[in-house]
């Protein structure tokens, strides 16, 4: 294992750098090859522009000197052409061929010339030269030729006794030779080669600095990596203890973080699931010993696990109580309020004058201030009769005929403040006329006041409750409907809502046990729950309700033995 992730970590290591490196390479050859060529075709170019240049001058200057063969004049001319470094030689002829004048810089240049000068001839014998320029290019030179031309006039006999300004004169240019300019290719051929060499050189210098940086780079993003495989290695050879210390903030250095997380919580997990297995091996050899000593008190035992049944039922009871004390409170506070106004109101007036004295408007006053105080000790007491009621310890044995509707009403008195509070809008759609079903109210209170108390943790930001109760179409009973707007519940949860103690709250907002002891509740009056919901789009819990009696008794001991089975 350790072998191969070593491995691993050299074969990234190795990609990386040969990637980047053929990357760099092939760039660099790319761009030095393009660069050679077109300064190649550049310096070319140039001395071919100044070779034409040359040889245009003289051609035109030489015209005089080729009309009267004065090979001085001719020989002057070539003179300061000789001073050009890369000219290798200048020759100058008639329209037939004689060279009038020439110059060679040694004997190997007169040597190629005299190979090559019977095809420039020809050439100009073709009369192929009167307009363009001719270029030869050779191994050692290239020969750049230009004809010498001269005007020549016209005039027909008659013409000859006309007066100058009456004569219709025709100018033609007329080839008297040529002129030769040889550029020997030596130091364009040298000027190239070492601008080679410099591109060479400056690309082998990018390539090494590239892969330089390419290898010190990639050592920088694989050593953190390197500790994470080697982190992972310990791990996975039973080491909780080892912590990746990466200081970096990028990615590398959240991976370390979610890391060093992942490996306290497995450490945590590990250190539970030891203390639970010993604390398991120390409850089984405890429960066979009192097994085998108290077989016959079955009974007892069982009629002790109902007794714990009901205790956890009321405690989560309680807790929602707590969770609805503040609320409570408040709906009181406004009634109490009001009856200790219409208090301080009548004592007020019987301060001002005696009864005797009280007119039949200070009478009807005093009767609209009983009655309000009736009124506002009445819905005090509704209040607390229904918090009681939910309170109250209760048994299976207790089943009544139950009106869902009203058990709904109820529960929304001391929910109220809740909702309010967290901006809930809550929209009840209570089907009028539904018929009583055998059940428990404060248990299927109970049930009902943990579904809205989910429902109003699950918007923190406020949303819309829909409560909704109905007749089943497919069966008697009735189908009751909590729907809200919130959070939702993950995909991977959803089959875990009902397990004891399983909860998505952060440590002291919830027990773990609402929803599996609604289960229970539900299960226990021969009815199903169920749940369906999406991430950010809202939950739905539905509750169906026998209107008759279909619960099995053994069945629901089965199912209550395998419910507290699973909380002990």
């Amino acid at each position: 294992m350790s072998l191969r992730l070593s491995h691993l970590s050299l074969g990234l290591r190795t990609k990386f750098v040969l990637t980047i490196s053929f990357l760099i390479s092939i760039t660099s050859v790319l761009l030095s090859g393009y660069l050679i060529q077109r300064q190649s075709s550049l310096v070319e170019r140039e001395l071919e522009k100044r070779a034409e240049s040359l040889v245009r001058n003289l051609a035109f200057n030489s015209e005089y000197g080729v009309l009267v063969e004065n090979q001085a004049l001719l020989m002057n001319l070539i003179k300061g052409l000789s001073q050009e470094e890369d000219v290798d030689y200048i020759v100058i002829q008639d329209r037939k061929g004689k060279v009038l004048t020439n110059w060679y810089r040694n004997e190997k240049d007169q040597l190629i010339y005299s190979e090559k000068q019977k095809m420039v001839q020809q050439v100009f014998d073709a009369g192929k030269s009167q307009e363009n320029q001719f270029i030869f290019r050779g191994e050692e030179f290239a020969n750049f030729s230009s004809p010498i031309n001269t005007q020549r006039v016209e005039r027909s006999k008659e013409e000859l006794g006309l007066l100058l300004e009456d004569r219709k004169e025709q100018v033609k240019q007329e080839q008297i030779g040529v002129a030769h300019i040889g550029m020997g290719l030596q130091l364009m051929r040298k000027e190239i080669a070492d601008l080679t060499r410099v591109v060479v050189w400056l690309t082998l210098v990018v390539v090494a600095v590239g892969i330089s940086l390419t290898i010190f780079m990639v050592n920088i993003f694989i050593k953190p990596v390197k500790k994470l495989v080697q982190a992972t290695e310990k791990v996975a050879n039973g080491d909780l203890t080892h912590i990746v210390k990466v200081a970096a903030k990028d990615e590398i250095g959240i991976l370390a973080a979610s890391f060093n997380q992942m490996t306290v919580s497995l450490k945590e997990s590990r250190e539970k699931i030891e203390e639970y297995n010993r604390t398991l091996e120390n409850k089984v050899k405890e429960r066979t010993a009192e097994l085998e000593k108290i077989n016959g008190e079955l009974a007892n035992a069982l009629k002790s696990l109902k007794e714990a049944q009901s205790q956890l039922i009321q405690v989560e009871k309680m807790a929602a109580v707590g969770q609805l004390a503040a609320g409570v409170a408040h709906e009181l506070n406004n009634p109490l309020g009001g009856i200790l106004g219409y208090s301080q109101f009548a004592l007020e007036k019987i301060d001002q004058k005696p009864v005797s004295q009280f007119t039949a408007e200070d009478t009807r006053s005093f009767l609209q201030y009983l009655k309000d105080i009736e009124q506002q000790t009445k819905k005090c007491r509704t209040i607390i009769q229904s918090l009681l009621k939910f309170s109250r310890a209760s048994r299976h044995e207790e089943f009544e005929p139950t009106h869902i509707n009203q058990v709904l009403k109820e529960t929304f008195v001391f929910t109220n403040h809740q909702i309010v509070k967290n901006k809930v809008n809550l929209v009840q759609e209570l089907a009028e006329s539904l018929p009583p079903l055998e059940g428990h109210p404060s248990q299927l209170q109970q049930v009902f006041t943990n579904l809205i108390l989910n429902a109003v943790q699950a918007m923190p930001q406020g949303g819309t409750l829909s409560v909704r109760s109905k007749i089943r179409e497919d069966s008697p009973a009735i189908e009751i409907s909590f729907a809200d707007t919130g959070i939702g519940i993950a995909e991977e949860n959803l089959d875990k809502i009902f397990e004891p103690f399983f909860t998505t709250k952060k440590v002291g907002e919830g027990t773990g046990l609402g929803l599996s002891v609604s289960y229970g509740l539900i299960k226990e009056h021969g009815g199903e729950i169920w749940v369906e919901s999406q991430k950010n789009q809202g939950t739905t819990f539905t509750i169906i309700l026998p209107l008759r009696e279909q619960r099995n008794p053994s069945a629901a001991e089965d199912e209550k033995k395998m419910v507290i089975g699973q909380l002990v």
